[in-house]
């Protein structure tokens, strides 16, 4: 006799360890036999169910725990993993709705045994539907946004064309010159818009890249405040304070400009005063703060203006440029941060002088 039949045979768990096992599992599980009879539940279960299943074990399934599809018809009938096809494995994942409205995200994994793979046992999962209902949230206010955001730049482009083409003989060069010029300002904000999107795609999956190269901040700072004076800005409300007259360090010089504008756009737009850019550099570090002479923002807010959707109140914007230049600062190893000082916003982005590696970056 060989060793391995000398081995001795465990008996088999209690029905008591079984249930005590499914009670440390964070989902809710529901076991159901043959006969369509309720066997086990956990109270994970009876929690996301509102149900007491424990009460109702050997109870039909279909009255211990009625449970609604999508069409508002029994989720167990229309399934029917008794009477359906014999090579079906489970049911996956799906949102079902119980009689008092709440609802569930389950899925179910069959059991069978013999030649003819008669069903033996069914077992339930189910979860919360919290994070899906809040990822659906986010998603819809997320299309809800763009596409008021996209509205008024394209009814733009639209009309200022359509008048062109029609009236063009009657139009005088300057204002055709206008219109032009109108159409490519709007143009300009869907691409950005756009841009935003995409970027907002790349870091919440984790595949922004950067492309990083020795760059001077203080010519940076110079190009973003031409291009926001480019959109009718006063170029007198912009003050440069630096001790040296030029600030090297190594990043992407388009990112690193992308988030320049978004703070002084931002600084405009929602302060008032002279916007002041102040540039500071330590052995290791660059220090960039972009400060205004508005209301500035309260101590409750501060730790919300980098999350998606946050709009200061009243003031117009997609919420979503502060999100992008959090995370391409991030990105590029630094922070960015709204500091707690008197006479407006200050918002201060440290960098290291040397930036990740790409592959860094990107994870």
């Amino acid at each position: 006799m060989s060793d391995q039949s000398r081995q001795p045979v465990e008996p088999p768990l209690a029905p008591g360890v079984y249930a005590a096992l499914l009670e440390q599992l964070p989902e809710g599980v529901v076991v159901v036999d043959a006969g369509r009879r309720l066997v086990l539940a956990n109270h994970r279960a009876e929690r996301l169910t509102g149900i007491h299943l424990t009460d109702r074990v050997g109870q039909d399934i279909c009255e211990a725990l009625p449970l609604l599809n999508a069409d508002g018809r029994s989720y167990w009938e229309t399934d029917n993993p008794w009477g359906g096809l014999r090579t079906r494995s489970g049911s996956p994942e799906q949102r079902l709705v119980l009689a008092d409205g709440r609802s569930v995200l389950a899925a179910t994994r069959h059991i069978r045994a013999g030649s003819d793979r008669t069903l033996q046992w069914l077992v339930m999962t189910m979860r919360s539907t919290t994070v899906r209902d809040r990822i659906e949230s986010e998603t819809s206010a997320l299309v809800t946004t763009i596409a008021h955001e996209l509205r008024a730049p394209l009814g733009a482009v639209r009309g200022f064309s359509r008048t062109l083409r029609n009236r063009w003989d009657q139009l005088r060069d300057d204002q055709k010159l206008w219109m032009l010029d109108a159409i490519d300002t709007d143009a300009a904000r869907l691409q950005r818009q756009v841009g935003e999107l995409l970027d907002i795609s790349r870091l919440d999956t984790g595949r922004l890249m950067l492309r990083s190269r020795e760059v001077d901040l203080l010519s940076l700072v110079r190009t973003g405040i031409e291009r926001v004076v480019s959109t009718g800005v006063d170029a007198d409300r912009f003050r440069v304070v630096s001790q040296f007259d030029e600030v090297r360090l190594t990043a992407d010089a388009d990112r690193l400009t992308q988030v320049l504008s978004n703070l002084l756009e931002n600084a405009v737009r929602h302060g008032r005063g002279t916007v002041t850019v102040t540039v500071q550099l330590s052995r290791r570090e660059v220090q960039l703060d972009v400060s205004d002479e508005g209301p500035g923002i309260a101590p409750e807010h501060r730790s919300l203006v980098f999350t998606r959707f946050w709009q200061a109140r009243g003031r117009g914007g997609n919420g979503l440029g502060l999100y992008v230049v959090h995370g391409l600062v991030a990105a590029h190893g630094g922070r960015v941060e709204v500091l707690d000082l008197p006479g407006g916003a200050t918002f201060r982005m440290t960098l290291p002088r040397h930036t990740p590696e790409p592959e860094e970056a990107a994870s």
